[in-house]
């Protein structure tokens, strides 16, 4: 996708809005069709368990494409939630499990390519966010998920400079990691407190002003 800023006709900055558009679409479709795609695997790999539609639905990843007006001046930021199902560790720990090792090696690379391809201008920054839930003391908590979304941007790197090499330095200078702790809680329908989805990794995209 090539960016046409420098255009001055009246229509370049509706052209370059939907440009991005486009470009957060796509991130957002690849990441829907590699999640179902992983799921649907460790499903068939694990067939005695079967999983009910509830389960199916707090695995689905949740996007929030927000446009911001263009006279805002401000760079948007677009934010994927992906479920702890796919991005997992073990109680307390850091470590990435080997399904997790196995979902950011498929995805990143694509990630990678799209923040980094034809339309990397347009990218600002890829930021990884690490949350807990309330359990145990704060300051463990905060430090706990800062080592966590350490950990994703390590492995993350570890996949893109092995598959995607010339992506590498490119990626490397954009992602940052950020533990955010116990801030930010999810609670569901009936306002109840929800530890599970709390305990989650995000992915924010920020786009450049336009």
């Amino acid at each position: 996708m090539k960016s046409i800023i420098a255009q001055d006709s009246p229509d370049s900055s509706t052209v370059v809005t939907s440009g991005v558009a486009d470009l957060m679409t796509s991130l957002a479709v690849i990441f829907i069709l590699l999640l179902v795609a992983y799921v649907a695997r460790v499903e068939d790999g694990n067939a005695k368990q079967a999983r009910s539609p509830v389960v199916t639905m707090a695995m689905t990843p949740r996007l929030d494409l927000h446009h911001p007006p263009r006279e805002a001046k401000r760079p948007s930021v677009h934010t994927i939630t992906v479920p702890d199902a796919a991005i997992n560790f073990d109680f307390g720990k850091s470590t990435l499990l080997p399904t997790a090792e196995s979902f950011l090696s498929e995805v990143m690379p694509h990630y990678a390519s799209m923040t980094c391809g034809p339309g990397e201008q347009e990218v600002e920054a890829f930021v990884i966010e690490g949350y807990t839930d309330d359990l145990g003391d704060d300051i463990r908590n905060l430090r706990l998920s800062q080592d966590r979304s350490f950990a994703v941007l390590a492995k993350s790197l570890e996949v893109i400079r092995e598959k995607l090499p010339w992506a590498y330095e490119c990626f490397l200078q954009k992602a940052t990691a950020n533990g955010r702790g116990k801030q930010n809680l999810l609670r569901n329908d009936a306002g109840h407190l929800d530890r599970d989805k709390s305990r989650r990794v995000i992915f924010k995209i920020h786009m450049r002003p336009t």
